[in-house]
């Protein structure tokens, strides 16, 4: 994909989990070797939709804090919120939560909250768009303060014939020996949905830092077997710039 990091329009399914643990993985004959997926319970809600046509972003932005102020924040199993928007009018948000059932709980209750005829009023409901990550960690708090920033996502899958275990040791020496290297990163975050799909979010400082780390990513030969692994046909990957 040689404009990989150009944006996207987002292919984003919701994966909906009722239960208090992790997912539980069934094995059976056709599995067996890239199973059990030993997923944590933190939880990472990525939602994507747009305004309505002539709402301002002023007038959204004065939502949104609402929300966050008088429900979301106070929500049980609560760790985080990133809002974000593109350049073609999408917009972003992604909702952290401790376990699936709080996750869970926040998207049954909030539809039969007062706020949400307030949302449905600016907000296009027909756009609304939503896939649920389980993450290892939670790394929210080392981005407190660093605003303005870009987060990048970005979703994929490793080739069918690359172990799961293999590919995420060498995910995690590339973060370190690399990634975090690179000029204007801030933070990353990864994730795993039931389907095996993978998320990766990259929290840089600007657009160019962003455009420059995916750039030296595609020539860099110490990550080149990294690359490899990558099913670049399965890639979808998005920027959004901070808000709020």
């Amino acid at each position: 994909m040689k404009k990989a990091y150009l944006f996207f329009l987002p292919v984003i399914v919701l994966f909906a989990a009722a239960c208090n643990q992790s997912p539980v993985n069934r094995i059976s004959k056709k599995n067996a070797k890239r199973q059990p997926i030993n997923y944590a319970n933190y939880v990472i809600e990525v939602i994507t939709y747009k305004v309505k046509k002539g709402v301002k972003q002023a007038d959204y932005l004065r939502l949104d804090s609402m929300v966050q102020e008088r429900y979301t924040q106070k929500q049980p199993g609560f760790i985080s919120n990133e809002s974000g928007t593109d350049q073609h009018g999408n917009w972003l948000m992604v909702l952290s939560w401790d376990n699936t059932a709080h996750a869970d709980a926040d998207q049954k209750t909030f539809n039969t909250n007062p706020l949400w005829k307030k949302v449905q009023q600016i907000i296009d409901t027909a756009t609304i768009e939503r896939q649920r990550f389980f993450v290892k960690d939670d790394h929210s708090n080392s981005l407190k303060d660093k605003k303005p920033y870009v987060i990048e996502l970005a979703t994929f899958k490793e080739k069918p014939q690359v172990q799961r275990d293999t590919f995420e040791k060498r995910d995690l020496e590339v973060e370190q020996d690399y990634i975090s290297r690179q000029n204007g990163y801030l933070a990353r975050r990864i994730g795993t949905n039931s389907n095996g799909q993978r998320l990766m979010m990259i929290f840089w400082k600007t657009v160019a830092d962003a455009d420059e780390g995916m750039k030296e990513f595609m020539k860099d030969q110490s990550v080149a077997d990294y690359y490899k692994m990558i099913d670049w046909k399965t890639v979808v990957l998005k920027r959004f710039q901070a808000v709020n």
